[in-house]
């Protein structure tokens, strides 16, 4: 059995849910049927997770949600990287994985995290706002440990 297989064999019976790869080489999980996630091998030893938020229609909105993704972009965040797909005018979350590095268990709970970020910037967007709260209203400094609080 390949990695790719033996991974989502393993994540399969974490989720209690058969998987399989299709006839693309990828596996497509449906969650709440709102956000389809994609996972596919890029390589022998990286896996790529990815899920298309929402269509961006041409306009100054879309400009405002790209610069908010772009700044998202530029801190660290445990849960992937925007990405814009000109194509069909989609923001996408994605991330690739060491598949040397995960088990099926800590895949579920990556999994787990990364849907929590793209539906929060999804249910953003639809509401209009250009990035979740979290994302547009940081805290001014970091805090400092050292400080009384």
């Amino acid at each position: 059995m390949d990695r790719f297989q033996e991974l989502l064999w393993d994540l399969g019976k974490e989720i209690n849910v058969p998987l399989h790869i299709d006839k693309n080489n990828a596996c497509k999980i449906m969650i709440a049927e709102r956000l389809p996630i994609q996972l596919e091998m890029m390589n022998h030893d990286q896996l790529l997770v990815v899920t298309w938020i929402v269509e961006l229609p041409p306009g100054r909105f879309r400009e405002d949600v790209l610069k908010d993704a772009l700044k998202a972009n530029s801190h660290y965040q445990s849960t992937g990287h925007f990405a814009y797909i000109e194509k069909n005018n989609m923001l996408a979350l994605y991330d690739l994985l060491d598949t040397n590095r995960i088990t099926g268990e800590s895949l579920a709970t990556f999994l787990e995290c990364f849907y929590q970020e793209a539906e929060s910037w999804q249910a953003a967007i639809t509401n209009g706002t250009t990035a979740p709260a979290h994302h547009t209203n940081p805290p001014l400094t970091p805090p400092n440990p050292f400080l009384p609080k």
